[in-house]
């Protein structure tokens, strides 16, 4: 296997472990009450956070990991629907918001390292 095909398979699997596996554990192990401060933590700090570092380390080389932000959204979007039972629209705009933060910071960093060079 090829370097770069080992960074990718890596990226793929940290995006799925940190997109898809939270919500599971939340649902597996939190009680009702502390299960919803786990998941607004998730929402609101944890996954924003890992949709912009993503997208730093993406704008790096954009030909080849353009495409991290978006499964990174998927996989947020397919582990909320999956665990958490819960069929609501927004979660749909929570993922949109993921994605656009993960791809405004890669283009951002594209930015900066152009004007760098």
């Amino acid at each position: 296997m090829k370097k770069t095909d080992r960074k990718t398979v890596y990226a793929l699997g940290i995006a799925f472990a940190i997109m898809f596996l939270p919500p599971l554990l939340i649902v597996r192990v939190a009680s009702e009450c502390s299960a919803m401060i786990l998941c607004m933590a998730l929402f609101l700090i944890v996954n924003p956070t890992y949709s912009i570092v993503l997208g730093v380390l993406c704008g790096r080389d954009i030909k080849r990991m353009w495409k991290f932000p978006l499964v990174s959204s998927v996989a947020f979007l397919a582990g909320t629907l999956l665990f958490l039972d819960i069929t609501e629209i927004w979660f749909v705009a929570y993922a949109a918001v993921y994605l656009a933060l993960g791809w405004g910071a890669m283009l951002l960093t594209r930015y900066v390292i152009h004007r760098n060079n």
